[in-house]
């Protein structure tokens, strides 16, 4: 019980600082991207600003259509236009990752990379 009460002691202070840190969901997936990728810092900058892209690409649509289907259909589009645009920016095995992670491995065709 002492042990317990211990590790709830350290497990306290590690939550007070993974809390105190506030990010957005993009900035989140932009950070995990970086290290599940190992992206340097001009591919960083790029999914960076594709990040941003399409959520306000996402927010816009969200705001433009009722219904739910065109809502759907349209999310698809931007989600596929910028994984186009993502491809062109990871190398063949960050990219491959990328897909794996996202459980998108069908779109390594849009890439026109071959595989190694």
């Amino acid at each position: 019980m002492a042990q317990g009460q211990r590790l709830r002691g350290a497990d306290d202070e590690l939550d007070k600082r993974v809390f105190a840190v506030e990010l957005s969901g993009p900035q989140m997936a932009l950070l995990e991207m970086k290290r599940e990728l190992n992206l340097n810092e001009t591919q960083l900058q790029q999914v960076e600003k594709l990040s941003e892209e399409r959520f306000a690409r996402m927010s816009a649509a969200e705001v433009q259509l009722d219904d739910p289907i065109e809502l759907q259909k349209a999310f698809r589009e931007i989600h596929l236009t910028l994984d186009k645009t993502l491809a062109g920016i990871l190398t063949q095995s960050q990219w491959l990752h990328y897909l794996e992670l996202e459980g998108k491995q069908h779109l390594h065709l849009l890439s026109g990379k071959d595989e190694e």
